[in-house]
């Protein structure tokens, strides 16, 4: 496959199975994955390389009937795709403010309730006076 035509095949995965497509063009930034149009979930999808790869095969001759299908969705799936990297900022995991330490926000990236040490120990206590 050169990196300028697309690719038709068939992704033996049990009862998983599907007739798949695949445009080198579309990359996932990551080396270790690639997005696949899969015909039976009807969207093209990030998959791990190295278990995706060697699953793949080329379309047989009784199931060249599926290719008009497959190029057909996959042309209406490729106008809606938007790669994970270029999604817009609104579907980032959300960043929240949760206190200050010496006059910088402390920022907490993560859901854990461990607020507790995200606070300077040194500040007074209001009811001590």
């Amino acid at each position: 496959m050169t990196q300028e035509e697309l690719w038709y095949g068939f992704l033996e995965a049990g009862d998983r199975s599907s007739p798949v497509a695949r445009d080198p063009k579309l990359t996932t930034g990551n080396a270790d994955t690639v997005y696949i149009y899969n015909l039976q979930r009807n969207a093209i999808i990030e998959y791990k390389r190295a278990i995706a790869e060697p699953k793949l095969r080329p379309l047989k001759a009784n199931e060249a009937e599926a290719l008009e299908a497959l190029t057909a969705a996959f042309a209406i799936a490729l106008k809606d795709f938007t790669p994970r990297r270029s999604r817009p900022i609104a579907d980032a995991v959300p960043i929240t403010v949760v206190g200050k330490r010496k006059g910088k926000a402390v920022v907490d990236e993560d859901d854990s309730n461990d607020d507790a040490d995200d606070f300077d120990d040194n500040v007074a206590d209001s009811d001590d006076d």
